[in-house]
């Protein structure tokens, strides 16, 4: 996963389960607060749930539109402000699919984890702490 520090998404990278690269995921979120409170660290944002799938050879399609719009019929209770800022946002991010540019361009498709690493067997100390940023309630 690509957390950039200058945009409002994220992309995830799915590989299949014989290792090959699969598809990047863009997943359109409010911009991720970094915390670090000295024992524990992470990112926490709010995801928008608009969404984008993006192949091998670039080709794209938005997904959960149906969800994003369904969605924004409860402005009462959704926490999308700005749905267009959301899209505009998802536009800007397909340029940089079309461009081939980083992180759609192709260099780290071929990462594989070392062979070593064991899957963690329980919670890091800290896992539940409040949110670093939790957007004001309407």
């Amino acid at each position: 996963m690509f957390n950039p520090t200058d945009g409002a998404y994220s992309v995830w990278l799915f590989f299949t389960s014989s290792g090959e690269f699969r598809s990047w995921y863009v997943n359109l979120e409010e911009p991720t607060t970094r915390w670090d409170d000295g024992t524990a660290a992470g990112i926490d944002t709010i995801d928008y749930d608009l969404d984008i799938v993006v192949r091998p050879d670039r080709t794209w399609h938005w997904k959960d539109e149906d969800e994003f719009a369904y969605h924004l019929a409860y402005p009462d209770v959704y926490w999308v402000d700005d749905p267009e800022a959301v899209r505009a946002e998802g536009r800007r991010v397909v340029g940089l699919v079309e461009a081939g540019a980083f992180p759609f361009d192709g260099t780290r498709t071929a990462y594989r984890p070392d062979p070593t690493w064991t899957v963690p067997t329980g919670w890091p100390a800290g896992w539940d702490r409040k949110r670093a940023r939790v957007k004001e309630a309407r």
